[in-house]
């Protein structure tokens, strides 16, 4: 489904301050897998799902989805079969707008552009069913404008946009990092309900090790922008964090410190 191979990024190549952000990733994702991709501060996990939705291009490398060569096609026209959610609850959905005009928008990711009414009330009525499953009210705020939210529900109506179009692949950013941990947990869970129920091949970036064994089917490990390890099956099932941090450990044959901070937290 996902095919990365000799994926290398560099940021201010040539200068004293070239980065070598990304080192020749290589990684396959099968349809219907739930990846989720730990790793420090500075491991390139966000560049790497800049690049697979086109933010940035590659230095060298190729990616492909779903069989399509995407490496050169910019941001807007890998959107119809991406779906994305930030870290920050304000990027995703336009605040201006109201809650059923940012659904209307999002449904369109990937038709065809024609003149038509916005919202007709068969579509209402979907948004209304669609919304009251997230639990959070929505339905009852369709023609609120989105800046009215609070975080959890911005960040519940972004994945919902983001899924509604039924993308071949779903990309999330930390989504929960910046929500207190009630709501977060609330918003893990539903971005694990609408995943099964669309079956979406999902990669979510987390800096939570138990988050990252919880859910999903598959755990990548980065570091200085290379793949560590890449753990699933059986293997992952018995894994704790304490394994996980001592196979890092003995990987790197160093012991960690600052690192164990950031993983967990």
């Amino acid at each position: 489904m996902l095919k990365i191979t000799h994926l290398t990024k560099i940021f201010f190549k040539g200068s004293v301050n070239e980065n070598i952000v990304l080192r020749n990733i290589n990684l396959f994702i099968s349809p219907g897998d739930f990846v989720t991709i730990i790793g420090s501060n500075g491991a390139g996990k966000t560049t790497l799902l800049n690049i697979i939705s086109g933010v940035f291009f590659p230095d060298q490398g190729k990616i492909e989805i779903d069989g399509k060569d995407v490496t050169n096609l910019p941001e807007y026209k890998r959107a119809p079969f991406i779906g994305r959610v930030f870290q920050n609850p304000l990027q995703g959905t336009a605040s201006s707008l109201t809650v059923e005009e940012n659904l209307a928008i999002a449904e369109l990711r990937g038709k065809r552009k024609r003149l038509r009414l916005a919202v007709t009330r068969r579509k209402r009525k979907e948004f209304e069913e669609r919304l009251s499953l997230l639990g959070l009210g929505l339905e009852k705020r369709l023609q609120e404008r989105v800046g009215l939210l609070s975080g959890g529900q911005r960040q519940a109506l972004t994945i919902l946009m983001a899924t509604l179009a039924k993308p071949k692949l779903l990309l999330l950013d930390e989504h929960t990092a910046n929500l207190d941990p009630k709501t977060a947990q609330k918003i893990i869970f539903l971005t694990k309900r609408v995943i099964s129920e669309v079956h979406l091949t999902t990669l979510m970036v987390t800096h939570n090790m138990e988050e990252a064994l919880k859910f999903g089917n598959r755990t990548i490990m980065m570091n200085e922008g290379k793949i560590l390890f890449d753990v699933s099956g059986e293997e992952r099932k018995k894994m704790s964090v304490k394994d996980l941090l001592d196979k890092f450990s003995k990987l790197k044959k160093e012991k960690l410190s600052e690192d164990k901070m950031l993983l967990t937290r």
